[in-house]
């Protein structure tokens, strides 16, 4: 068999969390008077943790003028996601019988993400039951993704060599987490990147579909 273990991100990749996300940012945004965005602009203002969809979202120079402002937009943002994480987040279709025919051949599943650990555990256990065996969100005691350090500690804590890990991922800061920690990378092109970024960051597969991540990951 290909890989003994699978990798996935979180957002764009197993779950369709962009509705939800942008619905907490606007309702933030709208409770400073600040501009609004698009569900086209959340797609690009995501990906690198909540510290950073906060300042993409805020006023430019806000954040830098007003450090406490920012602290506090954060903790607004945390507080608004969590009481609407699953108003209209789901799984993308062929997700779970995804994971559950990688487990049939034998392969363990985590999950690595920038969203706030507090959020990845409950959204993967609500979602996909006992289906992973560690499930990793963004923590302060590690730089976020992609710094390799949190990417190893997940794979000692698997026991798993990374030359025969498949990390999956919708973005370019996927492909380069792989990279980063010596992981081949699967791009999905369903996720809030889309294909021509993961191909332009180098990723080592593409999967249109998830049934395709079981054929790349099996060598089938």
């Amino acid at each position: 068999m290909r890989f003994s273990h699978v990798i996935f991100d979180m957002d764009g990749t197993l779950l369709n969390t962009l509705d939800d996300l942008a619905l907490a940012a606007n309702l933030v945004c709208a409770a400073h008077g600040w501009p609004e965005h698009s569900l086209a602009e959340y797609k690009h203002m995501v990906g690198n943790g909540v510290e950073k969809l906060v300042e993409r979202y805020m006023p430019e120079g806000i954040a830098a003028a007003d450090p406490e402002l920012f602290e506090q937009t954060v903790a607004e943002q945390r507080a608004t996601y969590a009481a609407h994480r699953r108003d209209h987040t789901e799984p993308y279709p062929g997700i779970t019988a995804m994971l559950d025919e990688l487990r049939a051949h034998g392969m363990v599943l985590a999950v690595l993400s920038n969203k706030d650990h507090s959020a990845v555990e409950p959204l993967a256990r609500e979602y996909f039951g006992g289906r992973f065996a560690a499930a990793q969100g963004r923590e302060e005691r590690f730089a976020p993704k992609p710094d390799p350090v949190i990417t190893r500690a997940l794979l000692k804590r698997l026991g798993a060599d990374p030359a025969r890990v498949l990390y999956v991922g919708d973005s370019d800061v996927d492909v380069a987490t792989g990279h980063n920690a010596g992981m081949p990378v699967c791009g999905v092109s369903w996720g809030f990147r889309g294909r021509a970024e993961l191909e332009a960051a180098g990723a080592d597969y593409l999967a249109n579909e998830p049934a395709d991540i079981v054929r790349i990951a099996t060598g089938q």
